[in-house]
């Protein structure tokens, strides 16, 4: 976020605080002392439709709000007139929003009857929370979800551009949070076993649970576009760095080589890693934006690529591409963590000259086309939200 944009947020922050009239937490009279309760804090309110990490933490929300749990959701300086605020608010989800009632969320949670667990959504969240809650509430369990290990993260983008200053800086800072406060919470979610076995070098192996991202069809085989009627191709990204190294890779890289043999191939972008590009500088691709619903390119585009060269964690967009049976393109590093088989469920290239052939291959070949296709239910069953469920009835 830019300087302007910060100073402009402040002033507005500080005008709302001003005129403010809530006396309550949203919800709160959904409270029940009875019940088990668990807050879930998050650096950011999630966006549930805008990045994958915040649609995972919902599905678990909700997951415990159907276990019977009193489930209250905060993140710093939200007001009630949020959008998303109202989306938790609709499935009877207790948030934390700024009132008058309350100075803060530790005075809030000092005033509940019990407070069982607290769940930190990623490490921003551990490092801004966890001393103050803990102190707050010294009989609570404490539950860190890594999201994924941010320190195996930029590790990797070192070996990319080892000239980098704030990837290094950024590593021992997220290598410290990870493997030396981490450990002293009662649970560590890892997003996949890979990553399980990677934390237990550093934490007991007791405490690690894998909790992964949640997929489901979301529509019948029968209702996306077969191989004749698809067209095109689809890059879903944030501004999240290894995102933003993928454009690059794909267009300067990858595209170059597609577009000799089919100069015709359009690539569209979604999300806004626009904020963080020149897009000028790309003129051969489509950038789209913030899509307030992606059905209609899941259904309608021929190929997913997600040309990963660095990251960690298991990758949303691909799931959701399984969840609308949309075949894709990716590295060893997008399909990490789910269990995925090369030419079965997807196609899996590391380098330009291979990507690139993927890419021809997939978008001329419809019988490979609809084994990935057909097999994308099966790539979902480790994702179930029945599954999910199990795991956290073990916390």
């Amino acid at each position: 976020m830019g300087i302007l944009k910060k100073i402009k947020k402040h002033f507005k922050r500080k005008e709302k605080l001003k005129n403010l009239n809530t006396q309550d937490i949203i919800n709160i009279n959904l409270y029940d002392d009875s019940k088990k309760t668990i807050l879930f804090a998050s650096r950011d309110f999630p966006t549930h439709d805008k990045d994958s990490g915040s649609n995972r933490l919902k599905e678990i929300i909700l997951i415990y709000k159907e276990l019977g749990y009193n489930c209250i959701l905060f993140a710093p300086n939200n007001f009630e007139d949020d959008s998303y605020v109202k989306f938790y608010q609709q499935h009877n989800i207790i948030v934390f929003v700024e009132n008058k009632k309350y100075k803060n969320i530790y005075d809030f949670l000092s005033s509940l009857k019990n407070v069982d667990y607290i769940w930190f959504n990623g490490p921003l969240a551990l490092n801004l929370f966890y001393k103050k809650m803990k102190s707050t509430l010294p009989r609570t369990k404490f539950i860190y979800d890594m999201v994924d290990i941010h320190f195996l993260r930029y590790k990797r983008a070192i070996e990319i551009e080892p000239n980098r200053l704030s990837l290094k800086k950024n590593y021992k800072h997220f290598f410290r949070l990870e493997t030396v406060v981490a450990p002293q919470l009662d649970y560590i979610i890892a997003i996949s076993e890979k990553e399980k076995e990677i934390m237990g070098q550093y934490a007991d192996k007791n405490k690690i649970i894998t909790i992964s991202n949640i997929h489901y069809p979301k529509i019948k085989i029968s209702e996306r576009k077969n191989f004749h009627e698809s067209e095109g191709i689809i890059f879903i990204g944030s501004i999240h760095e290894p995102n933003i190294d993928a454009v690059k890779f794909l267009y300067e890289k990858i595209m170059p080589l597609v577009w000799k043999e089919n100069p015709e191939l359009e690539v569209s972008v979604i999300g806004n890693v626009a904020d963080k590009l020149d897009i000028k500088q790309y003129p051969k691709f489509k950038f789209l934006g913030f899509v307030e619903s992606i059905e209609d390119h899941f259904m309608n585009s021929k190929i997913m690529v997600a040309p990963l060269r660095f990251g960690a964690g298991v990758k949303g967009k691909i799931g959701q591409a399984f969840e609308y049976f949309f075949p894709v393109i990716t590295t060893e590093i997008g399909a990490e963590g789910m269990q995925l088989t090369d030419k079965k469920n997807v196609l899996i290239a590391n380098d330009e000259k291979t990507f690139a052939a993927a890419i021809l291959e997939l978008n001329n070949n419809e019988e490979l086309w609809n084994t990935l296709r057909e097999n994308s239910v099966d790539s979902l069953r480790a994702f179930s939200p029945e599954e999910v469920k199990e795991k956290l009835k073990t916390l």
